[in-house]
Order: C-alpha cells, then sequence, then structure tokens
C-alpha cells in the first residue's frame, strides 16, 4: 500500500523542482503530492513535469503515467488517480485497458481511409506492371472519370453494391470493356482491403451471383460500332507505346507486325501473310497478292510505302536472307492472328486491329484528303475497271504522298502544316 502524505496545494506543487545527487548534478525527483495514495509529481532537470500514479497489480509495482503539467491540472491528476486506484480494486489493469483503449483507436483509424487514398496505393503498385506510359495514364484516367466521382470520398469499409451499381450502369452498354476493366480493378482494392483488416464485410464488386443479376450479359448489350478505333489524336501515343512494348526492338515481333499494318493502311491478315517476294525495296512498294485473305480487288495491288514503313520491315531478322514471310515469330513462324488483334487492349488502348484504318479514314477527313484519295489508300476499289486501272497508274504518288505525311503524324505527331501546303498546291487531290 503506498504511503500517505500531507496533500499539497498548486502553489505547492508550482514550487517542486527537481532534485540533486551527491556529486551535485541535478536529477529527476518525483514528489509525493498526497489526497490519493501513490501519485507523484515527477520534475525533470529539463524542466518537465507530469503525473503519475504508483500502484500494486497483481503482485507487480507499476507506474501509470497521467499527462503532464499544467496541462493535467493537481486537481484533474487527483480525479484520474481516484478512477485508476477503483479499477485497481475491482482487479482490472488500468495500464492494460488504456493500451486496449489506443489498440482500438488505431484500429478505427486504420479502417477510416477512403476509397481514393486506397486506390493511390493500387495504381502506384500496377503502374509497376506496365510497360508504358500510356497504360498508367490511362489507368489514372479511367478512376477520374467514372470511380472517383461515386467512391472517391466513401470509407472503403462503407461501400456497398448499391455504389458498385451507381458506378457500372452508366457505361455498361455505350463502353462495355471499360465497364468490366473498372470492376475488375475496384475488386481488387476492395479485396485487398479486406485482406488488410481495413473491410470485414464481403466484396461488393463481386460479379457472378451478386452484380450480374442486375445488368444484361456482356454478350447481349448494345453493339459498338463494327470495329473499335482510337482518335485519330491518340495515334502517336498508340505507336509510342508500342515501341515501348518492343524494347528492346524485336523482343515482340507482332508489334513490328501491327506498327506495318498501321502505316500501310492494311488488313492484319495482309500484314500477317507479307512476303519478302511481294517488297520492292528500290521501287518503295509492297504487291499484296489476290490470294491474300482480306484483299478484295481479285487483282494484285501495290501499295506505296514510306520511308517508316520501309525502316519496320528492314529491322526484322527475315530482312538478313529475304526470304519467307517479313514478320514471324521467335520460332519462325506466320504471327498468329489474335497476337494482332489482342495488342490494342493488352497496351490498354480501346481498340481493334482492324479499327486503325478507321482511325486514318477520320485522320484524312480532317486533314481534307479527298474521298478518292482516302478510299484508294483503304484499297476500297471501284468496281469499275477502267477508273480501277486510272486509279492505280495515276493515283499512286499521291497516295505515297498521303501515307509518308500519315507516317510522320504517326511516328512524332506532326504533319498537319504539311498537309495543308500540299492541299494548296494540290497535289494530293485535296
Amino acid at each position: 500500500m503506498p504511503k500517505s502524505s500531507k496533500a499539497l496545494s498548486d502553489v505547492q506543487v508550482r514550487r517542486l523542482t527537481h532534485g540533486m545527487s551527491k556529486d551535485g548534478k541535478p536529477t529527476v525527483k518525483r514528489h509525493r503530492v498526497g489526497g490519493v495514495p501513490g501519485l507523484l509529481f515527477t520534475c525533470k532537470p529539463s524542466g518537465g513535469r507530469s503525473w503519475i500514479l504508483r500502484a500494486v497489480v497483481g503482485g507487480k509495482r507499476i507506474d501509470h503515467g497521467l499527462g503532464g503539467y499544467p496541462e493535467v491540472t493537481l486537481r484533474r491528476a487527483r480525479e484520474l488517480a481516484i478512477q485508476r486506484r477503483e479499477l485497481i480494486a475491482h482487479g482490472k489493469d488500468p495500464v492494460s485497458l488504456e493500451r486496449t483503449k489506443k489498440a482500438k483507436l488505431l484500429e478505427a483509424q486504420a479502417t477510416d481511409v477512403t476509397f481514393r487514398q486506397v486506390a493511390r496505393s493500387y495504381i502506384i503498385k500496377k503502374s509497376k506492371e506496365y510497360k508504358t506510359p500510356q497504360q498508367i495514364r490511362r489507368l489514372r484516367q479511367q478512376f477520374r472519370d467514372y470511380v472517383y466521382p461515386v467512391l472517391g470520398s466513401l470509407y472503403v469499409k462503407d461501400i456497398r453494391r448499391a455504389h458498385m451499381i451507381d458506378v457500372i450502369e452508366p457505361v455498361w452498354e455505350s463502353k462495355n470493356d471499360v465497364a468490366q476493366r473498372v470492376r475488375g480493378h475496384i475488386f481488387k482494392i476492395i479485396q485487398e482491403a479486406i485482406i488488410s483488416g481495413r473491410r470485414s464485410d464481403p466484396n461488393p464488386a463481386v460479379w457472378v451471383g451478386n452484380l450480374d443479376v442486375s445488368f444484361p450479359a456482356a454478350s447481349k448489350v448494345a453493339p459498338r460500332r463494327h470495329h473499335r478505333a482510337i482518335d485519330w489524336r491518340e495515334l502517336p501515343d498508340f505507336m509510342s507505346a508500342l515501341r515501348e512494348y518492343d524494347t528492346p526492338r524485336n523482343s515482340h515481333p507482332e508489334a513490328s507486325c501491327f506498327g506495318f499494318m498501321v502505316l500501310t493502311v492494311s488488313r492484319p491478315s495482309e500484314a500477317r501473310k507479307a512476303d519478302w517476294s511481294d517488297i520492292d525495296l528500290d521501287g518503295e512498294a509492297w504487291t499484296i497478292r489476290p490470294d491474300v485473305q482480306g484483299h478484295k480487288s481479285g487483282r494484285e495491288w501495290r501499295v506505296p510505302l514510306s520511308k517508316e514503313a520501309i525502316e519496320i520491315i528492314r529491322s526484322q531478322p527475315s530482312a538478313k536472307k529475304m526470304e519467307g514471310r517479313v514478320f514471324s515469330t521467335h520460332r519462325g513462324v506466320e504471327i498468329p492472328d489474335v497476337y494482332l488483334s489482342s495488342l490494342p487492349d493488352g497496351l490498354d488502348f480501346d481498340a481493334v486491329a482492324h479499327g486503325f484504318r478507321s482511325t486514318f479514314k477520320t485522320w484524312c477527313q480532317e486533314h481534307s484528303i479527298t474521298e478518292e484519295v482516302s478510299e484508294l489508300c483503304l484499297k476500297h476499289v471501284d468496281t469499275n475497271a477502267t477508273r480501277a486501272a486510272y486509279a492505280r497508274s495515276q493515283l499512286f504518288e499521291k497516295r505515297r504522298e498521303v501515307l509518308t505525311l500519315f507516317s510522320r503524324f504517326a511516328l512524332s505527331g506532326t504533319a498537319h502544316s504539311n498537309v495543308v501546303s500540299i492541299r494548296r498546291r494540290g497535289e494530293v487531290g485535296v
């Protein structure tokens, strides 16, 4: 049992100071202030002052801090000391209780995190998986446009199924692929919160048996345009992502094939099946054979090759012998169609391979290229044999100029001014 002491007044407590050792050095001094057994006033040489309750709990002496002085007054210190001694009298450890209280507070604080806060960490980790800055930019854009307006300010622990519906419903039919991708990201973020203890309820982003009952199947929603295509202004970003994906060069042969397809405005099957026997490097042209799937004219068709397109094919391993397919896998076989069809989505661009022909068409429209020239670049051959012959003989060089400007734009984002200057000269049929 702590010794009882004469109760000190406020004035007397203020006058208390630190102690001195036998060799004259200042030391910590604990003063009994009375009023409550075991209540001590600690004075440090540094000037710090605080309250301590010294008691015995479970046969062990403990020093329980009650706070600093003067924030905690003498009167308040005695009140706290009485409360703690009552707990001890009932067999409870005030130190353990205080630790438990703090732990619960910290736990509550840990769960009081917003979705935006958790999403930021997710995006940082996810960014390390992506190969290009464009992919990271698109991920951030998706969260900014579709997720944060609904979930951003909500605590992760409070997100419900209704919130998920609010995110998905506006884009489920118009941008179904985006909606599915966004839902997948949200699912992973919330699942991580569950694992880390920030959420105890089930994941509201689960699809099967949960969200799927509120939406028509993806295969049944209103169809998108025939070929998903990126905006022509995005093309330089895509080509940059394509180059970064194929770093070091030819690490992904399908990327070179895709780039060649874009610059020649050809169909995926035509680019995949291009043979070196079809390439005329001196004439800077590529002849597409009638037997190549995707070519609809029934005749050979010569495609002018830009310097950039030629650079791509010259960089291929097959260029050493100039035999067989121009583009092939590391095993030496033809690039599979699935490699090209899946590449834009893999780089996080909302498009299909064939859709880049539509991108070229809109680029032509925006730059006042005549319908006749742009259609011939796309190999949309008029059924009139006379006109087709005229197109091959008279518009080949005009097509070359257009594809050269298009290649320059695709790889650098420039060429607009050049198109305008040529339009003024009337040399591109514009």
